[in-house]
Order: structure tokens, then C-alpha cells, then sequence
């Protein structure tokens, strides 16, 4: 189902299996999975099969995110959109989830800190997350150095699946 990599905090990298990455990460304050990889690098997929044979919701975040943004006024965008994310996760009652198509995050007008509201929206569930970037230097990346939507993160402790 994909490379996972468990990065610590000494960035020692150490191959799982996804059940086995989202098990370390069920245990952690964030319950995170982050799979990252580039267009077209099987993240979708990835996150459907793993829907399908374990039962795990799927959420469009993109498509559905738009949706509720779309009647707001852009200053409403910026105020709203991470109590409309986190109220997209609550309404699935399910402790554990996995959100494909989420490069809206990164969208600069609304201006979201993408790793903060990671982190907050994974305390109270297990989020299996799509990251359409990379993982280079012990850091997670999302658009080209220069691009304005341009992320790079420290990847420690972060548990990752890698495509």
C-alpha cells in the first residue's frame, strides 16, 4: 500500500506498514498519518483501498470545503474556514478518517497555518491526510521554493507514508 516512514525525532527513518503507522500515530497527542507524495503518485487510490478494506471514511475536503465557502465573502473565508473544516470532520462521528484533496489549505486568502490546524483537528481522531508534496531533508514540502502557496516543515516527529 505504499513506503511508510516513521520519522523520530533524531530523523532515523524506520519502514512500517500503513496499519502500523496509523497504530504509532493513534498513540500520539496529534493523531496524524501524512501521505505524501506528488501528482498522480497514488495518494488517492492509497486512501480509497484503505477506506474500502478497513472501513474508514473518506472525505473530499477540497470539493467540500468549497461548497461552504462559496456563499462567504472573502473575509468571511479567512474567519470561517478552519471552524468549517473542523466542523466537516465532527459531522463524520467516526474516530478515524482519511481527507484526500486538500491542497485548499494552502490557499493563501484563507490564510490557515496547514501544520496548526493539523494538529488541532488530530487531537480527538486518528486523520490519515493527503500532502500533495515531498519529503526532502527532514522536511515536508508543498509548491516550488517562490510559489505562494510554498510549505516546508520539519518532518520530526511526523508519522509519514511516503509514494
Amino acid at each position: 500500500m505504499g513506503n511508510v516512514v516513521v520519522v523520530t525525532h533524531h530523523n532515523i527513518f524506520k519502514p512500517v506498514d500503513i496499519t502500523q503507522a496509523m497504530a504509532q500515530a493513534g498513540t500520539r497527542y496529534h493523531k496524524l498519518v501524512l501521505v505524501v507524495g506528488g501528482p498522480g503518485s497514488g495518494k488517492t487510490a492509497l486512501l480509497q483501498s484503505l477506506s474500502e478494506q478497513l472501513h474508514i471514511p473518506l472525505l473530499n475536503l477540497g470539493l467540500e470545503l468549497s461548497k461552504k465557502l462559496l456563499s462567504l465573502t472573502v473575509h468571511e473565508r479567512k474567519l470561517k474556514a478552519s471552524e468549517i473544516i473542523a466542523d466537516l470532520l465532527d459531522m463524520r462521528e467516526t474516530l478515524r478518517l482519511a481527507v484526500d484533496n486538500t491542497e485548499i489549505i494552502f490557499d493563501p486568502s484563507l490564510m490557515l497555518n496547514p501544520l496548526g490546524l493539523l494538529q488541532s483537528i488530530s487531537r480527538t481522531r486518528l486523520l490519515i491526510w493527503s500532502w500533495n508534496g515531498k519529503l526532502e531533508d527532514g522536511h515536508i514540502t508543498y509548491a516550488y521554493s517562490g510559489h505562494p502557496e510554498h510549505q516546508r516543515i520539519p518532518s520530526a516527529e511526523m508519522t509519514l507514508v511516503t509514494l
